[in-house]
């Protein structure tokens, strides 16, 4: 449930080895505490931050694959003006399009599966992002009580999904997860539109 959300952030080279010695990595290898704490000192390091949130009704018409490359690009092309020489993305699937952008900016790009586990720079990007997500959710608990994280494998969403069987979806629900055909399948709708 709740929005994907795309994060990028341009940094110089001292504020790498900042970030780096301040122990920002991957976001899922960070404690939420300790991801909120780096989130503040990324913000304070970056030349510039751009967030992209893509919403379940986007979710549920479209390739994810395809909304993902689309927010990257948002990304890109929000932070060209800073001129980057080094572009790195975290690699979710044929990323040609994005290749083909981070070139026609005049940057390097370096496009790689695992990227926010290997580079400072994807890391601390995985980071805004998750912290971002996490207020989202947030404001969907002060509205509709503890949904869990929001992510399908988490025991507490998959038992707050079925609580809702039978009444009208909320909107931050995203119905063409599959795992709502095993809990809650009257909710399920599959992909309206292609992309």
């Amino acid at each position: 449930m709740g929005p994907m959300v795309v994060a990028g952030i341009a940094l110089s080279e001292r504020s790498l080895q900042t970030l780096r010695e301040a122990g920002v990595k991957d976001s899922k290898r960070l404690t939420r505490r300790s991801r909120e704490k780096l989130f503040l000192l990324i913000l304070e390091e970056s030349l510039g931050v751009s967030v992209v949130r893509v919403w379940p009704e986007e979710i549920d018409s479209f390739n994810l694959n395809q909304l993902t490359y689309d927010a990257v690009l948002k990304v890109i092309r929000a932070l060209s003006y800073l001129r980057p020489g080094l572009v790195t993305v975290d690699r979710v699937g044929r990323e040609e399009v994005v290749v083909k952008e981070v070139r026609s900016i005049g940057s390097t790009p370096r496009v790689e599966f695992g990227a926010d586990t290997h580079y400072v720079e994807a890391g601390a990007a995985s980071v805004v992002a998750k912290v971002i997500r996490d207020l989202e959710i947030e404001k969907i608990r002060t509205q509709y009580g503890d949904v869990g994280s929001g992510y399908p494998s988490d025991p507490k969403t998959r038992k707050w999904v079925a609580s809702i069987r039978g009444s009208e979806p909320p909107s931050f629900l995203r119905r063409s997860w599959r795992t709502l055909q095993a809990i809650a399948p009257e909710l399920y709708v599959g992909k309206s539109i292609g992309h």
